[in-house]
């Protein structure tokens, strides 16, 4: 009976002095992996001529990073560099802290800061498609993000 009131004293010793101020944050409704699109209009709200890029992407979010891969098996005209950063969602989606792949491109077309993020749900309330995307006015080009979750 003594070892069981001393194990039971153990016991409770060791969870009063679990610390009470310990947060383990959320996962990021972003997660996952997705497919999908991503478009530069140069020239954008200029009234001059546009210059349209489109380039199929994998993009990948974990909890606090992204990643973007582009995907040459659809297309071989490759305009875009891999890339990657990190993220948070607040207002609105911020990108930062962002790497450039060694591959040659134009470093202006990587989205940088921030994003609106709009989510689509299907009729079962889950998530369908994401739009991203920025008006990026020192260079005057619409950057946007076309994903769809990948089962």
């Amino acid at each position: 009976m003594k070892k069981l009131i001393l194990l039971l004293l153990i016991v409770f010793a060791i969870l009063a002095s679990c610390a009470d101020d310990i947060i383990i944050p959320q996962q990021s409704p972003l997660r996952g992996a997705y497919r999908g699109s991503y478009t530069v209009v140069e020239n954008y709200n200029t009234g001059g001529a546009t210059v349209t890029h489109f380039q199929y992407v994998d993009w990948t979010f974990t909890d606090q990073k992204f990643f973007c891969d582009v995907n040459d098996t659809i297309s071989s005209e490759i305009w875009l560099c891999n890339f990657s950063g990190g993220y948070k969602l607040e207002n609105v989606l911020v990108f930062s802290d962002t790497l450039v792949g060694v591959q040659t491109c134009n470093k202006d077309f990587i989205p940088v800061g921030d994003m609106q993020l709009i989510r689509y749900q299907n009729e079962e309330g889950l998530l369908d498609s994401m739009e991203i995307s920025q008006y990026d006015i020192p260079h005057t080009m619409l950057k946007t993000l076309m994903l769809y979750p990948v089962d």
